[in-house]
């Protein structure tokens, strides 16, 4: 884990997180490890596409966020992350 790592709002192409899934009526929540700061977060995603009817089902490429919960020196008030985000691709 890297607990003193300073809040940075960045990216890097390199990052290839693995995320394991959780499935309910309504949401898809994928669970892993931050690419920057490898501390757990997770990401939740709507089963229903917004502003239609129709349910997901397709890969989709879309951006994560981290949302460890860890207090990263420089953290901005009201963020509950390193900063990082990434773009991670997942059937919906």
């Amino acid at each position: 884990m890297q607990e003193n790592i300073e809040w940075a709002e960045v990216t890097d192409s390199s990052w290839k997180a693995e995320f394991s899934r959780e499935e309910d009526d309504l949401l898809i929540r994928f669970i892993g490890r931050c690419p920057r700061c490898e501390h757990l977060t997770s990401t939740d995603v709507p089963k229903l596409i917004p502003g239609t009817p129709a349910l997901r089902g397709d890969i989709e490429e879309f951006t994560m966020f981290c949302a460890c919960g860890h207090p990263h020196p420089n953290r901005p008030d009201g963020d509950n992350s390193c900063g990082a985000y990434w773009l991670f691709e997942a059937e919906l």
